[in-house]
């Protein structure tokens, strides 16, 4: 499956944009629903998102490189969308980051994930602000996730959930990997410093 999203005049949409598009199953996403693409499912409703920018990308690998290491000596399986996450029979997500705990990755399956992640990171666009500030906050708390971070490159912060607190430089230990600390300042630099000389920097 192919969407182009244009304007009035048919040119490409340039702006930010989130389209919903009705008639769809569970079943027909796990089956059609291009790979290559983000793409959630809610309640019979395909969401798609405009594409991500390249800082957005770069903070992804950039966290992942970071989480991947500590799981490497700790256990766990760090993925990124789009895998997708069941949040509910209903719901299908394929968040940028997520960690499912070493207990918990065997059986997890593989289309889709059933296992509750540790932790899950997204990192906000434009077009998805509310919807991983507000809305996959919610879900990801009902399903049991022990910690939910939002990475806000505009206002350069760290929305990091439960207890709800913005953090914008300083340390974060992470509650739900523990041992696992982060410097908030890395993610808003630009360049982003080398991911090699982040994890030598913490011995």
């Amino acid at each position: 499956m192919r969407v182009s999203v244009v304007d009035e005049r048919k040119r490409p949409l340039e702006e930010p944009w989130l389209v919903l598009i009705p008639g769809w199953t569970r079943e027909r996403y796990l089956a059609e629903a291009p790979e290559m693409q983000f793409c959630e499912y809610e309640g019979g409703e395909l969401a798609m998102h405009s594409p991500v920018r390249a800082r957005h990308q770069q903070q992804v690998r950039f966290l992942t490189y970071l989480l991947g290491h500590h799981c490497s000596t700790r256990g766990g399986e760090v993925l990124n969308g789009p895998a997708v996450l069941q949040i509910a029979h209903d719901i299908l997500r394929e968040p940028d980051i997520f960690v499912i705990p070493p207990e918990r990755v065997p059986g997890m399956g593989d289309l889709p994930i059933v296992a509750v992640p540790s932790l899950i990171v997204e990192v906000i666009s434009p077009s998805t602000r509310n919807l991983d500030l507000k809305t996959k906050a919610d879900e990801y708390r009902a399903l049991g996730v022990a910690e939910y971070w939002a990475v806000d490159d505009e206002k350069r912060e760290l929305v990091a959930h439960w207890p709800r607190r913005v953090i914008t430089t300083g340390i974060l230990e992470s509650a739900a990997l523990p041992g696992f600390r982060l410097t908030v300042d890395w993610l808003f630099q630009d360049p982003l410093p080398r991911e090699t000389d982040c994890i030598r920097s913490q011995g």
